[in-house]
């Protein structure tokens, strides 16, 4: 009724080893995808990395936009902004 040839002694082994590699395979993916959402996503290129420095603003004498603290500002005339004109007092 049940006999062992050597073909089924063969073919349980295959399978079992079949299983044990598709495990170990299996655990070795998931560990990549975890160390993958482990990690800081890449910055893009050309954003400047991950700066936390602040800029200080200041509003231009001229126009009255606000330019970061040290650099020059265009003229009214070159302002992309239209400035918001205060009403006069009589």
């Amino acid at each position: 009724m049940f006999t062992l040839s050597f073909g089924k002694i063969l073919v349980v082994i295959l399978v079992i080893v079949a299983a044990w590699k598709g495990l170990r395979l299996f655990t070795a993916l998931q560990k990549k995808l975890a160390e993958a959402q482990r990690q800081p996503p890449v910055p893009p290129p050309g954003r400047g990395g991950s700066r936390t420095e602040t800029t200080d603003l200041v509003p231009c004498p001229r126009c009255g936009t606000w330019v970061p603290n040290g650099t020059w500002c265009p003229s009214v005339e070159e302002c992309r902004i239209e400035r918001v004109r205060k009403p006069q007092p009589p």
